[in-house]
């Protein structure tokens, strides 16, 4: 398979290859991830992003604004509770990591703030995602989500896969888990790259607070791309006339079939390379719709059909 990748400007190749691989071998996939499968995912991941931004973009346009801002993003997700939870809960460890990183404002950089009359600092508040996810949230539904079903199958996937790790392997295992589209914290920092990939020619105007959405719906689109493939690895273990075959074995490490533990290997580190045929598998599934006289036939489908994206 060709590699997929992106020019900027200055002609300079593009690409999340290496860290889309550590992303996969941490949420469960096999230490030394199919290349192809990550040149695939690589594209998946790309051609959502860029759809997500155009998207945005109309929304910005309609507000009436010059630039993508945090707001057109996390209104494509305003139907999905859940992710505007998980995101609530994002912007909450991210303002905690940039706090422990700032540095303290020198006594020559508080002397040149402007003041008020009253001598207050005068500081414009950025408008947070919380801010953002509690307008759009009118029935309080999110605020009452209290537990993060995908986070929590996800932590126990990995504590499963990693009990008989030894100390080298979880090494990096961990910095695996670490892995993500953010280069770096502080403010302005981390996204030079991201923003190369999905916006090469500078043709978008695109702001911080936009950037952090679009990193963080990157991420959750390699994530699951990944629980999917363990979903139809799932489904392929199952045997007729037995109900307990699709437990057997632990090498897909299925979240959902945790209930019945018993059936799971623990430590198991053999897990099969993800492969291209099971990515692809995962797409057609998501993207048949149900319509149609049957939902089976692509003849059926209509071509007005609103664009589905993966993380949302």
């Amino acid at each position: 398979m060709v590699s997929y990748f992106t020019l900027d400007a200055t002609g300079e190749a593009i690409n999340f290859q290496k860290e889309i691989s550590n992303m996969m071998h941490g949420c469960g996939d096999n230490p030394n991830p199919n290349v192809s499968t990550v040149i695939l995912v690589e594209s998946i991941v790309l051609q959502q992003l860029r759809s997500i931004l155009q998207e945005a973009l109309n929304n910005s346009t309609l507000r009436g604004a010059k630039s993508i801002s945090n707001i057109d993003i996390i209104y494509l997700m305003r139907n999905n509770g859940l992710k505007l939870k998980r995101l609530h809960d994002y912007q909450i460890k991210l303002d905690q990591i940039e706090k422990n990183s700032m540095a303290p404002i020198s006594m020559a950089t508080a002397s040149s703030l402007p003041v008020l009359e009253d001598d207050k600092e005068v500081v414009k508040k950025k408008r947070t995602h919380i801010d953002v996810i509690r307008d759009l949230d009118e029935v309080d539904e999110v605020s009452q989500i209290k537990f993060d079903v995908i986070d929590y199958l996800r932590k126990v996937r990995a504590s499963k896969l990693s009990e008989a790790m030894s100390f080298e392997k979880y090494e990096a295992y961990h910095k695996a888990r670490c892995s993500s589209f953010r280069s770096g914290y502080g403010v302005g920092k981390g996204f030079v790259k991201l923003e190369k990939w999905v916006n090469p020619n500078k043709e978008l105007k695109i702001m911080v607070q936009a950037m952090e959405v679009l990193c963080f719906l990157a991420y959750e689109t390699v994530a699951e791309i990944v629980d999917a493939v363990f979903l139809i690895r799932q489904d392929s273990k199952k045997k007729s006339g037995d109900p307990f075959s699709k437990f057997e074995g632990g090498h897909f490490c299925n979240p959902l079939s945790l209930n019945n533990a018993v059936y799971i290997k623990s430590g198991y580190e053999g897990v099969p390379a993800i492969s291209v045929a099971e990515v692809r598998e995962v797409l057609r599934r998501y993207f048949t719709p149900k319509c149609g006289m049957n939902g089976l036939f692509h003849r059926n489908m209509n071509n007005d059909l609103p664009v589905r994206y993966i993380a949302i």
